[in-house]
Order: C-alpha cells, then structure tokens, then sequence
C-alpha cells in the first residue's frame, strides 16, 4: 500500500502570491491500534495477546520512570525519548524561576538512524481535490454571497466549512472572515480550533 501525500504552502508566505514554496504532507490512512499491533505479532510467534500487553505496559511504565528521573530513554531500535520542561509562567529573569515554578510539558521521541532508514514505502499523491494548494478565483462578492445564503439554512459555519464553500485556502478564509465580522454581517462564537461563525443574533 502507497503512502498518499498532499501538497500545502510552507507557513510565512502570502497564500496569494504566484508561485508559493510547497511542502509534501502525509494524508494518513488512519490510526492502527496498539491491539491489532499484537494480535498480528501473536499470530506469528508463540506470545499471546496479554503477554504482549502487560510487557508493553511494564515497559511504558519504566520509561516514565526514568523520564521522571530525568534521563534520555533509548528504546531498542526504535530510538530516545526526553522530557521536555516549562515554566507555568513567562518569565525572563532567571534568578526568579525555581523547581516549584517548572512542570513537564510533554515528551520528545527522536528515531533511530537504522529506524528511519527502515521508511522506504512508495508514495502516490492524493486524488484530484484534495491537492488543491491555491486558493480559488472566486470574488470576495461571491465568497460572501454563498456565506450568507449558507448560513440562513445553517446554524453556523467553521473555518473549513468554509473553506470548502469558498475553495479559499485557510490564511485567505480567515482573512475574509474577520473581515465579514468588522462589516456586523457575522459575528463569531468559541476559541482557538471551536470557533465557529454564524449571522448576528442566532443561537
């Protein structure tokens, strides 16, 4: 099986521009589950399912030991893991930042050499659709005209709602958008990857 990839602008240009540098994305498959990781690996030796699984929870659980303890964990051929830290709050001087002030944020894995050489699938571009890497022709009159029509039939409309209404890559979408919020002709609700937008006065 190929491993299908997309096309989208590298962060920091202008969507707009003629000829935007392009970074090469995976489109996963989805996610395999640990589960069917070790029933595929019991169907081809001796283990059983729960031996896997209390090895594997033994084993999660000895990394988080040494990562506790503040050591670089190496994983077989898999690679390291670390800890990262940071401050619960910002700070700048550094005679004011003590243990009670830091906390651990999350973990860092970082492959193997011979892991990584190990990633040698085929690649095959995603379908016709889904590469589209340029935002559309269509006027901000018209974006705005199919905004509203669509939001007197719904409730609201998020970011990549649309996106796919307007065929405007996300930079231009949320451009437009706050620009249609200046106007009063939408107003938005939420946070951060929650937001959504809908006309004036709805619920």
């Amino acid at each position: 099986m190929a491993v299908i990839y997309d096309l989208k602008t590298v962060p920091g240009q202008d969507p707009e521009q003629e000829n935007p540098l392009l970074h090469p994305y995976i489109v996963f498959s989805g996610t395999i589950p640990s589960h069917k990781i070790l029933k595929e690996i019991c169907e081809a030796s001796t283990f059983t399912v729960p031996d896997l699984e209390g090895a594997l929870h033994a084993l999660s659980e000895k990394v988080l030991h040494y990562l506790n303890d503040g050591y670089r964990v190496e994983l077989g051929r898999f690679g390291y893991f670390s800890a990262t830290l940071k401050p619960i709050r910002p700070v700048q001087d550094p005679k004011q930042v003590n243990a009670t002030m830091l906390r651990f944020e999350s973990v860092n894995f970082r492959p193997s050499a011979k892991f990584r050489q190990k990633l040698n699938g085929k690649f095959q571009r995603a379908r016709t659709g889904q590469g589209n890497y340029r935002s559309s022709a269509v006027s901000e009159e018209e974006c705005r005209r199919r905004l509203l029509a669509y939001l007197e039939e719904h409730s609201f409309i998020t970011r990549l709602g649309y996106s796919a209404l307007t065929g405007k890559l996300k930079n231009t979408a949320i451009r437009q958008l706050h620009r249609f919020i200046a106007e009063g002709i939408i107003v938005s609700r939420g946070q951060h990857s929650q937001v959504v937008y809908m006309l004036p006065g709805k619920k």
